[in-house]
């Protein structure tokens, strides 16, 4: 059968093996650019026995399927068990719905990424996906929220919408939406390290980032990280005669959130207002996730492609599959004082797999 290349236009061969070229346990050479913050598994080696170039001691990879198996070629998602070393269930983006049941919640998420290389390629993807679940990207467009029109749609590098319900009482404080990296990361070099904590601290002053030598990660509170939320009270549209759930919103969901009660109760607030709301401690501990209403939350950011793992700030581009030792970035959401995941997945491409070490 014949193989259309990733943009579809022309038979591109049979696809390669994405992780044919991962290096083995013996060990590769370390960059002589920057220094590793995990160093437990480095060793020096000289066929001399004196001083020789450091390597570092490389784990194992996951076993991952052909790239004929890869439905977003070369873009790999799967939905993991972030205990377990095995790579997890492919899933599909950009397509469909995908179930989510954990300890603490049950619903589905849609998850778009940006495959091609301009914002026209995004807000083409985007609308195909919404055609196909017979939406409009426009459908929640609604007033004076300044909701992203196509335009802005196609800027987004990935999005995430997950809806649903909880099973139990959860607090906003303990709900944190992050990445994290347990065989440690790269230290890159200062002018790099500027760039990155400058971008983070400007566009997220509430992410939490921890650097140690076994592992790092950088979480914030998913009520202040969500652009968008919804809270629906199911019992009270069924008790009015309204069955109709409003479906899964793929993009710009409209933001509701009456029912959090107090602040939110006194008039319509905007998403602005309620990350600033939040961004208050005392308030974060006195709000809670309730398992009677229903949920719909949506994330989205504009920087960090998952195709070529390069992060972009206007004209400049930065690669961090090798920062992060070509471990994928996650969209995980986690209970803090259980550590108990409400969803976990991740984002492999080829190009970042030719960074494993």
């Amino acid at each position: 059968m014949e193989v259309l290349s990733p943009r579809g236009l022309s038979p591109a061969g049979p696809r390669p093996d994405p992780a044919a070229h991962l290096p083995t346990a013996k060990g590769v050479e370390e960059e002589e650019e920057g220094e590793d913050w995990n160093k437990e598994n480095r060793e020096v080696a000289s066929p001399r026995g004196g001083e020789g170039k450091r390597q570092q001691q490389v784990k194992s990879h996951p076993v991952f399927p052909l790239g004929s198996d890869w439905p977003n070629y070369p873009l790999l998602v799967t939905q993991s068990d972030p205990k377990s070393q095995e790579v997890g269930k492919v899933v599909p983006v950009n397509a469909e719905l995908i179930d989510v049941d954990s300890s603490l919640f049950r619903g589905k998420t849609f998850i778009f990424v940006n495959t091609g290389r301009t914002s026209q390629d995004g807000a083409a993807q985007a609308t195909a996906a919404a055609e196909r679940h017979h939406r409009s990207p426009h459908q929640h467009q609604r007033g004076h929220e300044g909701l992203e029109d196509l335009e802005e749609l196609g800027k987004r590098r990935s999005s995430f919408t997950l809806k649903g319900r909880f099973k139990r009482r959860v607090r906003f404080a303990d709900l944190l939406i992050g990445h994290e990296f347990n065989d440690g990361v790269i230290y890159p070099p200062k002018w790099q390290r500027a760039i990155i904590l400058g971008f983070l601290e400007r566009f997220f002053p509430h992410l939490k980032v921890s650097l140690t030598r076994k592992c790092a990660s950088a979480m914030a509170p998913v009520a202040i990280e969500c652009r968008r939320l919804r809270v629906r009270d199911l019992s009270a549209d069924a008790d009015n005669g309204n069955t109709d759930e409003c479906g899964h919103e793929l993009f710009n969901v409209e933001e509701s959130t009456a029912l959090l009660g107090g602040y939110f109760a006194e008039k319509r607030r905007s998403p602005k207002e309620r990350m600033k709301f939040f961004g208050r401690r005392k308030n974060l501990e006195d709000f809670w996730f309730e398992p009677g209403y229903e949920y719909t939350f949506e994330f989205f950011q504009k920087n960090l492609s998952f195709v070529d793992y390069k992060l972009r700030f206007g004209l400049i581009s930065l690669g961090i599959g090798r920062i992060v030792k070509g471990r994928p970035v996650q969209f995980l959401i986690k209970h803090a004082p259980t550590r108990e995941y409400l969803c976990y997945f991740q984002f492999w491409s080829e190009k970042l797999l030719k960074c494993w070490m």
